[in-house]
């Protein structure tokens, strides 16, 4: 996803690792390349790249903006594109993760992004975050989204010696709707997908759940 034009990522998530950026051979070429761009030149190029994952456009700018750009970095128009696309790929791992600005800054660094450039990020982050997270979730890679949830609580006995020893099962139906089609024409969910849980299990969904709440009340 790193180098491709789509702005999209999945909302969808695994449980949150407490490293937000894996440093690769491209991902340091690129900070390199903003600790070597001039910081107003940063902060426009971010702005840019912040309004285009808000409004979910695809590609931040056309190819004779590119070449423009280019000319103004004294860069090659390859070099550019790395770096806009890193300021992208920096921006999505924080809408993925969901992660505070402070946090950001401190991952940023890590990174050894220069602390005026980091701040930059946390900025635009700050003050982004909401906006960018919700176009990414109304983006959904899925073509599938969850319409409803239905659900049923049954209690099994162990044995039929032990009537006593009941172990509560809960089944819970997600019903999905096709994401791709416009509101309008929704008539009711095309799929149904019924799991079966036990005690423990609910408690580890609900876990996960609590979460991904925390993440998302950290970014109001």
């Amino acid at each position: 996803m790193f180098w491709s034009d789509q702005l999209i990522v999945s909302t969808s998530r695994r449980a949150f690792s407490h490293k937000m950026l894996q440093l690769t051979k491209r991902l340091q070429e690129g900070i390199s390349l903003i600790n070597a761009t001039d910081i107003n030149k940063v902060k426009g190029l971010l702005g840019r790249v912040c309004a285009s994952l808000c409004a979910g456009h695809s590609q931040v700018f056309s190819e004779e903006e590119e070449e423009k750009l280019s000319a103004s970095l004294g860069l090659p128009v390859e070099k550019t594109r790395q770096l806009i696309y890193t300021n992208i790929y920096i921006m999505q791992q924080a809408a993925h993760g969901m992660v505070r600005p402070t946090f950001l800054g401190e991952q940023l660094q890590a990174c050894e992004l220069t602390p005026d450039r980091a701040n930059v990020f946390v900025e635009h982050w700050t003050t982004h975050a909401k906006q960018i997270v919700e176009t990414l979730r109304q983006q959904s890679l899925s073509e599938k989204q969850l319409a409803d949830i239905s659900w049923e609580l049954h209690l099994k006995t162990a044995s039929s010696g032990c009537a006593r020893q009941t172990h509560p099962i809960a089944h819970l139906q997600l019903n999905l709707s096709n994401s791709k089609e416009p509101s309008s024409t929704k008539v009711g969910p095309t799929e149904s997908v019924v799991m079966q849980f036990n005690q423990d299990q609910l408690y580890q969904l609900y876990d996960q759940i609590e979460q991904i709440q925390a993440n998302l009340d950290a970014l109001r």
